[in-house]
């Protein structure tokens, strides 16, 4: 399937700005227990549904996008730039605060979530006062006061990890986008539950040029330089 707008090909390919001191964070999104681990939520659900296999490209994809996740947060600590967390967490025990196209409703889930799905996977988990954004929408721009902030803070340029790349990474990418930040959506760093909803993500997110598309070799080597 060619997923290539020919509408592009008529405009030069837009340039990116490299990352800028001062004025470039980094979001990882929804790398919590509840979504990205086997045993929390979503694995626990497998489980008693009795599939826990179908799940299991998901936990070997995300298992393997860590090292390269906390190479980036670790590129940005040493280069003193924002590291910035965001997460799926309600305010109440069903989720009823949730809008339903993200959240099914309460009396459908076969499992409850535990306290413990709200927190971050050990790997990649906040360190000192990095910021966590609690979300209850699929973009963290719809839930969250994470533009003001932002805003606040001079940040223009966000780089972005996490899961799943045709979700929650999407929606927010493409959110910070159209409120005219430059985006960078580290491919090596993100994942989804297959590849193949990884790389139509990908290619869909970045056919237009509109949101850069880097490895975490180059991100780091730019931090690297500053």
């Amino acid at each position: 399937m060619n997923l290539h707008d020919p509408f592009y090909d008529l405009f030069p390919r837009p340039s990116f700005a490299s990352v800028a001191p001062g004025k470039t964070a980094l979001l990882t999104i929804d790398l919590q227990y509840l979504d990205a681990h086997a045993d929390g939520w979503i694995g626990r659900i497998a489980t008693e549904a009795g599939k826990p296999e179908i799940m299991q490209e998901r936990w070997d994809n995300i298992n393997a996008i860590l090292p390269y996740v906390r190479r980036c947060q670790d590129a940005f600590r040493a280069a003193g730039e924002e590291v910035i967390h965001v997460r799926v967490a309600y305010r109440t025990d069903d989720g009823r605060d949730a809008g339903k196209a993200f959240m099914p409703d309460a009396d459908i889930e076969p499992v409850p979530r535990e306290g413990w799905d709200d927190d971050l996977l050990p790997e990649v988990a906040e360190q000192g006062d990095e910021m966590i954004f609690s979300k209850t929408s699929a973009s963290v721009f719809n839930s969250t006061d994470i533009d003001k902030v932002l805003k606040r803070m001079g940040i223009t340029h966000l780089v972005i990890t996490g899961i799943v790349t045709e979700g929650c990474v999407e929606l927010s990418a493409r959110d910070a986008a159209d409120r005219g930040y430059t985006v960078s959506l580290v491919n090596d760093a993100c994942t989804s539950s297959t590849k193949e909803l990884h790389d139509n993500a990908l290619v869909r997110m970045t056919d237009g040029g509109f949101i850069a598309s880097r490895t975490t070799d180059e991100i780091c080597g730019e931090l690297e330089n500053l």
